[in-house]
């Protein structure tokens, strides 16, 4: 590692570290202490010019004073979560490489200086430590290790074309302009998953180191279920193609072929109240389908507003031509087209008379435009609230490589 103690050495006499490692802190007298010593020793055996953030979270016990007395760089945030801590240890982080490690003496600090390998020498971008590589999760909680973890990472996978094979691990290093550029916002235990998509959608190069995961000592701050679901839920919402976009489709076209079998009498079935329920599941299909790929489109346009997703292509070809007007526009027509159907079949049948050649499809029909037609008026206000930041903003954040 001859390159990287270079490195490291020509920075030992600058006033700004070349490291800064961070750890967030909530109630963690037992292990602070510890972890102090142990990256205060790496340091010195390593020549590392680096420093020490803490970023408290609030703690109640006498983790603040340990920090202040063992000289420290104490960061204070007072909004609760994993996330929020991290992003005010990063913000407040003085040097040009970022290491995140847990206060609770789980992690080999010794690997810092394989960190740096990989990130000076062999110009790796992310960096992420891996628990599963070497069989170094023994100690994770049984269910966290056999199917939580696992079971999280495979879908991150699946949903991001990824290869992690830990991606909740909490021991990662990249560096200042790399984290500028996958900047998470996530407060709680999902700023991990965030911070993984982000590398991935922002086309940098990442690696894995494998680790040993120590027994945890104090208390652990996860929550099986509650962490488990918001970790779902966040792949879900910034993965919208596999559970949004292919069940609305099939739902829109459904909906669509009912209406024109009723409609043009494609389907001779000889009994009005047979066409007519068809066409209510027309109707029923064409609205559930226009709203779940509403869904997937306020999910992309949610997910490309706050950088979470890759320059997108055919969103910004959609947003060239469809405009809040033309929403508007679209949304209105549809339901006036609506309610015309409909006045013309009452004002036929207040005369006695039947409208459309007496073909009961054309009032569910009229429904469905009506419905469809006010939920494109609502949707359009609603995704042009969340583009409009984007509107002004350069076609690329994150660049292609």
């Amino acid at each position: 590692m001859t390159e990287t103690h270079s490195a490291v050495q020509s920075e030992t006499t600058s006033a700004k570290p070349l490291l800064s490692v961070v750890m967030p802190c909530l109630n963690e007298e037992e292990a602070l202490p510890i972890c102090i010593e142990k990256l205060k020793t790496v340091f010195e055996r390593e020549k590392i010019n680096a420093e020490i953030v803490v970023s408290d979270n609030g703690s109640t016990d006498r983790s603040v004073e340990i920090a202040q007395s063992m000289g420290v760089h104490l960061v204070h945030q007072p909004m609760r979560g994993y996330g929020n801590a991290y992003l005010k240890g990063f913000e407040e982080a003085l040097g040009d490489y970022l290491i995140m490690v847990d206060a609770d003496d789980t992690y080999d600090f010794n690997l810092i200086p394989k960190f740096l390998e990989e990130l000076i020498d062999k110009k790796k971008e992310f960096v992420t430590g891996s628990r599963y590589l070497e069989g170094g999760h023994g100690h994770i909680k049984f269910l966290h290790r056999i199917i939580g973890n696992p079971l999280l990472t495979a879908i991150l996978n699946f949903f991001f074309d990824t290869k992690y094979t830990d991606v909740y691990c909490g021991y990662r290093g990249f560096s200042r302009q790399t984290y500028e550029l996958i900047k998470p916002v996530s407060p709680g235990m999902e700023f991990n998953l965030e911070l993984a998509i982000n590398a991935k959608l922002a086309n940098i190069s990442i690696s894995e180191i494998p680790i040993v995961l120590a027994p945890r000592i104090g208390d652990s701050k996860l929550h099986t279920l509650r962490d488990g679901w918001r970790s779902l839920r966040f792949m879900i919402l910034y993965s919208p193609n596999h559970i949004f976009l292919v069940p609305g489709i099939t739902m829109l076209a459904l909906g669509a072929i009912a209406h024109v079998v009723t409609l043009l009498g494609i389907l001779n079935v000889g009994d009005a109240q047979v066409q007519s329920e068809l066409a209510v599941l027309g109707t029923i299909f064409s609205v559930l389908g226009v709203e779940v790929v509403s869904l997937w489109l306020h999910a992309k346009t949610y997910s490309w507003s706050r950088r979470f997703d890759k320059e997108n292509e055919f969103l910004l070809n959609f947003y060239g031509l469809f405009n809040l007007e033309m929403g508007l526009i679209m949304g209105v027509a549809m339901t006036l087209a609506g309610w015309v159907i409909i006045g013309i079949t009452l004002a036929a049948y207040m005369h006695h008379e039947v409208a459309f050649g007496g073909n009961p499809a054309w009032v569910p029909f009229a429904a469905t435009l009506i419905m469809v037609g006010a939920m494109t008026c609502f949707s359009s206000l609603f995704i042009s609230a969340m583009s409009i930041t984007r509107s002004i903003e350069p076609r690329s954040i994150l660049p292609k490589k």
